[in-house]
């Protein structure tokens, strides 16, 4: 096996994501593709990061293959790549062992352990009847949620008609933003019934670095459902991120 995606600094903001909740992740290759999938413990929150394999520069997945590591550990060696940097990662010792390789000026080898990881069941809560549906540049949601970190530690996402979207956190201060369909940051928006839910920004703040990392984000929510977040990658792939509500 051997896959190598054309930026490894990418690649580290995603893995950094799943990191912010659980320790260790199964990345699993498929003649299709490369998925990692994750739950918390408290089950408030999943993540599904998927890369085609059209993305990668390089593919050679014959069958299903299981590459398992700790993500403390693997970070590690990614955060010793540079910007233009590409990432190999492969398979040696008949599968006991995961080789990765770092190319750029330099070309950097590690070989780390091939850890027994469960990849995880998820639900597909895509197709949920959900009531509100946007598409959003993903800068939006970096933004936000960095102006209502400053007041508070729950998002209340609110469309109240079909022009408006709002991204609001209250406490002693309030911090709102709204975008409209007459702003270039809302590219659509589906309003079904208006709907509003609260949110935990501990969760939500895990997901800034997919932020910086991908162009756009479909948003799909409703009053007391899941937020559902699916970010478009720059380099090739998608990232779902699904966050539980809580009482408002």
């Amino acid at each position: 096996m051997k896959i190598v995606y054309p930026e490894a600094k990418i690649f580290q903001s995603l893995v950094d994501a799943i990191g912010k909740i659980v320790d260790e992740v199964a990345l699993v290759a498929k003649p299709e593709g490369v998925e990692m999938k994750a739950i918390d413990p408290a089950q408030v929150v999943m993540i599904r990061i998927y890369i085609p394999a059209d993305a990668f520069s390089e593919y050679e997945v014959e069958e299903e293959e299981s590459l398992g590591f700790n993500i403390g550990d693997i970070l590690k060696f990614f955060k010793r790549a540079k910007k233009g940097y590409k990432l190999e990662l492969g398979s040696e010792a008949e599968g006991s062992k995961i080789r990765i390789v770092l190319e750029g000026a330099l070309i950097k080898k590690y070989v780390i352990p091939n850890l027994e990881v469960v990849s995880e069941e998820l639900p597909d809560l895509s197709n949920l009847d959900f009531k509100v549906k946007a598409l959003l540049l993903a800068s939006v949601i970096k933004e936000a949620i960095k102006d209502i970190e400053a007041v508070s530690d729950v998002m209340i996402v609110e469309a109240p008609d079909a022009d408006n979207l709002y991204l609001k956190g209250a406490g002693v201060a309030e911090a709102v933003t709204r975008v409209s369909r007459a702003s270039s940051a809302l590219l659509e928006l589906e309003v079904e019934e208006p709907s509003k839910a609260a949110y935990d920004l501990t969760y939500l703040k895990h997901i800034v670095g997919i932020t910086k990392v991908s162009d756009n984000v479909e948003v799909r929510f409703g009053t007391d459902m899941p937020l559902y977040l699916k970010f478009n990658i720059l380099a090739g792939g998608e990232a779902e991120y699904v966050v539980a509500p809580q009482a408002l």
